[in-house]
Parts: C-alpha cells; structure tokens; sequence
C-alpha cells in the first residue's frame, strides 16, 4: 500500500497522529522543508509522536519516512496522463471513444512500467532463473492468469515452471521447496496475508524470492532477493476494471522470458520450434500469414 494511503484511511492511529496524517497528505511535496521539530510545531504535537507514527508506518524515524515519502509523490506527480486509470471511459462514451481510451490506458502503463525496471534487477533474476531447477509462483489474486501464459512459454524452451493454483496448498507446497529453486510472489499491494506466509516460508527455506509489487515499501518487498515494480496507478478497489494491474504484471512476466531466452538465443528457438512441430502439428489456418514456416 502507497504511504498515502495509509496516511489517508488512518488505520489504527490516535486522534493527535490522525492530525500529523492529514497535516503529511495536505503538505504533499512541501514536507521536504520540515524537521521533525519543525513538523511537530506546525502540527502542534511533539517530536515524539512524529516519530512513534513513523514507526507505525513501518519507518525507522522522521527521515526515514521523510525520504520514501517524497519519492512516492515525485512518482505519483510525474505518472498521470490524460486517461484516468480507475476510470478512463465514462458511461457517456461512445465505444469507439471508451476503446481509444483503454488503448490510451495501456500505451501509459507500458511507458511507466519501463520507467520503473532496473537494469539490476533484472540481471539478477536472469542469473536466479539461469541456475534455478524450478521457478515457483505464488499470488492470491488473479494475476495467476497472466503467470499461466508465461508457464507456457517457459516450457516451450525447457524451463521447468510450477503454478499453485490452490490458496490452500500454496503454503504447503513452499514448504516442499528447496535452496535450488526460485519463488516469485506476485501481490500489488504486498500486504496479502497467505501470500506474506508463502514469503515466509521461502524465507526459511533460503529460497530466492522475487516480489512482482507495487512502487514503495510494503511487507513483501522486505523479503525479496530482487524486486520488479508494478505499474502503481490503479486503486485496488475504486475502478471499473485492474487494467492498469493486470496489464503491467504481464508486460513484466513476458520481459522476463524474452530477456532469459535471450541468454542462450539460437538453442532456445530450437526447443521451441521442436516442442511446437511436435505438439502443434495438428494447428491449421488458411491465412497464410498465420501458416508461414521457416523455409519460407
């Protein structure tokens, strides 16, 4: 969950650390110039409570908080279009006008996607995939339909890739796993509970996680070996549809395979058009384009 947003829904916090809340969200990018004193005296409270709410928020302090904070609103400030996100056809559009939107929607997600990869990052869980014998993902939520596609292409070229479809088994199953394999959790907001317990479980096991999460702290991203950022524009529940979500977790699962097959290229084409000759042989189309084989 974005820092803004639990500075906004204020959960748990007393009246005197829901007036510091509201002070922050009011104050946006502002806060730069604040102290802790200085933030204390505006609010009329003291240092030490400033502090006791950072800590609620899962800071160390002040400026601990005071960092990530204004990095999250930078993000925020620099990512919007023309296309609101949670809603971006309204119900007096016409379809044509509601598809170009969407289209829009989706041309804005791609770039800010991009903007949130890290070369690193996504050298490491190159190298984790590489020496790996079982890539393992795990999510409580429907991005499960986007890891389908890429489990797909990652048998096609040999790589040997498991989904725990079953909420139920998912712990048990990480349990089962070994030092030689590779967890990727999936959870916009990193707070989901059975996937946190999956993380765990990894944890203990020393099983290298990758967190595909939302931009910001939250409780998975302080489990992951590497983490990839999910486009952060969506609410999760005030929209007409996780567009924005679903879409950015697919672009960066397909990176993912793209960039791995790119690591051994030519024999990876191979065991794809083998298993493709062997069990799509039956495929049949009469476009041309469609049928178009190798030899022409």
């Amino acid at each position: 969950m974005l820092i803004v947003e639990k500075l906004s829904l204020k959960v748990n916090l007393s009246e005197t650390e829901e007036i510091i809340a509201a002070f922050l969200v009011e104050q946006g990018i502002k806060i730069r110039k604040y102290s802790t004193r200085n933030l204390a005296e505006a609010t009329y409270t003291s240092p030490a409570t400033i502090v006791r709410l950072c800590k609620k928020l899962g800071f160390k302090g002040f400026d601990d908080f005071k960092e990530q904070f204004l990095k999250e609103i930078q993000y925020l400030d620099q990512q919007y279009g023309d296309v609101d996100i949670n809603f971006p056809f309204s119900k007096n559009d016409t379809i044509m006008k509601a598809a170009n939107k969407i289209s829009h929607l989706y041309e804005e997600t791609i770039h800010d996607t991009i903007s949130l990869l890290q070369h690193d990052a996504l050298q490491k869980v190159i190298t984790l995939f590489k020496y790996c014998q079982t890539i393992y993902i795990f999510s409580a939520g429907t991005s499960l339909n986007q890891a389908e596609s890429f489990r797909e292409k990652m048998l096609k070229i040999g790589k040997h890739v498991s989904i725990s479809n079953n909420l139920n088994y998912q712990l048990y199953e990480a349990g089962c796993l070994s030092n030689k394999d590779v967890a990727i959790l999936i959870s916009y907001s990193g707070e989901t509970d059975k996937t946190l317990q999956v993380a765990e479980e990894c944890k203990k096991k020393s099983v290298p996680i990758i967190a595909i999460t939302s931009f910001g702290e939250n409780s998975l991203s302080k489990f992951a070996t590497c983490k990839l950022i999910i486009s952060t524009k969506e609410s999760m529940f005030q929209n007409l549809g996780d567009y924005s979500t679903h879409l950015s977790i697919a672009l960066i699962l397909d990176i993912l395979y793209s960039t791995y097959f790119l690591q051994d290229y030519e024999n990876n084409y191979q065991k794809k058009l083998e298993k493709a000759r062997v069990l799509e042989k039956l495929r049949r189309s009469t476009n041309s384009i469609i049928m178009k084989s190798d030899d022409e």
